[in-house]
């Protein structure tokens, strides 16, 4: 069900948000892995629960996190670069919040300088820095 230039709040398991043909929804790995392998191989994670927002049937960008049995892990969020700009980030962020919202788990998460500031907005403190080091094959 979509609905042109509306927001509208609808059952989880059918997406939360939908705004000028746009959806969020549970995907699975296999989805992830096929649009976004070659481009961001770090997004990843057969044990992550992943949800996506789609334009007119295109997955545009994901968010993820593990849950383990005292923490939730925030995994990845990635926004397609022709696709930034246009809040998507911002409502895969509350759509993912809004999964966890009622959990007594501690949630963490790594985040790079450009989305610090998101974090922090939203009542994460930095506990320490961590440095991404990779070995060139």
């Amino acid at each position: 069900m979509r609905i042109p230039l509306v927001w509208l709040k609808l059952q989880p398991e059918n997406g939360l948000f939908i705004k000028y043909n746009m959806e969020i929804k549970k995907i699975t790995y296999e989805e992830v892995e096929n649009e976004f392998a070659e481009i961001k191989p770090d997004l990843l994670d057969k044990f992550a629960t992943y949800y996506g927002c789609f334009i007119r049937e295109e997955l545009v960008g994901v968010v993820s996190y593990v849950e383990h049995e005292h923490v939730i892990y925030l995994c990845h969020a990635f926004v397609k670069e022709e696709h930034r700009n246009k809040g998507i980030y911002k409502m895969l962020w509350n759509y993912r919040e809004a999964r966890i919202k009622d959990t007594t788990k501690q949630v963490y998460a790594h985040c790079n300088v450009n989305s610090l500031k998101h974090f922090i907005n939203n009542g994460f403190k930095i506990e320490k820095a961590l440095f991404k080091v990779i070995r060139e094959n």
